[in-house]
């Protein structure tokens, strides 16, 4: 009798089974999977903090896209990490059972820390009977570029609407609506958080991407409007402050540039990004005068690929920087505005800190920190001398474009300073770098590769502009970094 009932309900299983895969969506998986240690000495330049470090860091992203047919699908991607080993996520204890026991007890082994974060969640849609493509959802979302990896501007994950459609056979729109702040916390704790009316910052953007590939050129030119409400305190964020930041003003905020890439003269890759942006408020804190900042980024790079064991590139970009203006009480700065966090804009891997770097995305990015600089410098990618090992080269010189007399402001004081000129991220025209990178992959299997990344930083900060931030205990090193990475994709 017993086996008679089990048969029955293998069989009623497999009819559930059989009609819910009739209708249920085709599931796709993909992964990035990331294990890294890192040693890194003197990455803060000051010999008295003595931050010599060694960490393990881990990252797990696996994405599923949830497939009805060729125009609809759902795309969840979610994230374990950036943690290091023995913290938060990866510590003892990690996944089990939550308890509010204090650290170091013995039921402390129940800390519960194993989080999955949502990194993306969005459907994917084309409109019937048009070639008008929309993704509604948390998604990433990145304002055009050509040089660096990413926009230095925006390239963040947003809850946004992203609306896209060919106009010709080589040019297209690309627009949308992005909600990057809502201090709104609905749903939180009973009377708290709570912001009420101009509690939100939103984004909406424009591109057109024309792509002449056939005659060897890519231009997308964009542009982009933003709003903060008053209460959205959107003036502290890295990417807005000045000399006399206020949180209690409203911002309008505008973006425009253009992304080229050129092949005309093969075998030399042109690619270049023009940006500029400009954030408008009212001042309170400097007598009700109007504040913001503005300011632009210009890059350029040239590959040759004429050779088959390397491609050198040499690359330039300029930054504005303080002028010395808000240190006269304008409470204008000449940076360019930055929304949230842009991820993967660097150069080089090290000061400016890579996509590949678990330190950079557990920092958010630093565009917004290191900004009012010139770079020049020389990258040889992808030289093979082994099947499987590819080996990348960067020397980089890097000098501010920021003038001293902006450190000369009475909030910037302490030992890490206020709005943005931090020491060791901000720049001035008497500071500079000198960056050599060497970073070795082995490619074990196709969905499995080794890392090896070394960098050297070499300093030149003047001691007479960061005595008045850094006090009487300015004394500057050198950085290095050493980190092996284990990268699983799939």
């Amino acid at each position: 009798m017993n086996k008679k009932f089990a048969l029955l309900l293998v069989l009623v299983a497999s009819l559930v089974m059989g009609a819910s895969s009739a209708s249920a969506a085709q599931i796709k998986a993909a992964g990035d999977w990331t294990v890294s240690a890192d040693w890194q000495k003197g990455s803060d330049f000051d010999k008295n903090s003595e931050d010599n470090t060694f960490g393990i860091g881990q990252r797990m992203r696996t994405t599923f896209q949830f497939i009805a047919n060729e125009n609809l699908k759902g795309v969840l991607e979610t994230q374990i990490g950036s943690n290091n080993w023995g913290n938060g996520l990866y510590s003892i204890g990690a996944g089990r059972t939550p308890t509010a026991a204090a650290a170091g007890t013995a039921s402390a082994n129940s800390a519960g820390n194993g989080n999955i974060m949502l990194r993306q969640g969005y459907v994917d849609f084309k409109v019937p009977s048009t070639q008008i493509s929309a993704k509604v959802g948390f998604q990433g979302v990145s304002l055009p570029a050509a040089v660096g990896g990413g926009s230095a501007i925006f390239d963040d994950q947003v809850g946004a609407v992203v609306v896209s459609s060919p106009v010709t056979e080589n040019i297209s729109l690309l627009g949308g609506f992005a909600r990057l702040v809502d201090k709104n916390a609905y749903g939180s704790v009973a009377g708290t958080g709570l912001g009420g009316d101009s509690a939100a910052v939103d984004l909406a953007f424009l591109a057109a991407p024309m792509n002449f590939m056939n005659k060897g050129v890519n231009v997308a030119p964009f542009f982009a409007f933003g709003y903060a409400g008053n209460k959205a305190g959107l003036q502290g964020l890295t990417g807005f402050q000045n000399s006399n930041s206020t949180g209690s003003s409203g911002t309008k905020l505008y973006w425009g540039g253009v992304a080229t890439t050129i092949k005309l003269l093969d075998p030399f890759v042109i690619m270049a990004d023009l940006n500029y942006g400009k954030a408008v408020y009212n001042n309170v804190a400097a007598n009700n005068a109007q504040g913001g900042r503005s300011g632009w980024l210009f890059d350029m790079a040239v590959d040759y690929t004429g050779l088959s064991m390397m491609t050198p590139e040499i690359f330039f970009a300029y930054s504005s920087g303080e002028n010395g203006n808000s240190s006269k009480g304008s409470g204008k700065s000449e940076r360019m505005p930055v929304a949230g966090s842009p991820q993967n804009w660097a150069l080089g891997s090290f000061w400016l800190q890579g996509s590949n770097s678990l330190i950079s995305d557990s920092l958010g990015g630093t565009t917004g920190n290191n900004l009012g600089f010139w770079a020049l410098g020389l990258s040889l990618k992808d030289i093979k001398f082994f099947d499987k090992i590819s080996h990348t080269a960067n020397v980089i010189y890097f000098k501010g474009t920021n003038n001293v007399d902006y450190l000369k402001q009475q909030s910037l004081t302490g030992t890490s300073a206020v709005n943005s000129a931090t020491y060791g991220q901000f720049l001035t025209t008497k500071d500079s770098l000198w960056e050599v990178d060497l970073n070795t992959k082995y490619q074990m299997y196709d969905e499995l590769a080794l890392h090896l990344q070394l960098g050297y930083i070499n300093t030149s900060f003047n001691k007479d502009a960061w005595l008045p931030v850094k006090g009487a205990n300015l004394d500057q090193s050198d950085a290095y970094k050493v980190s092996v990475i284990m990268n699983y994709t799939f």
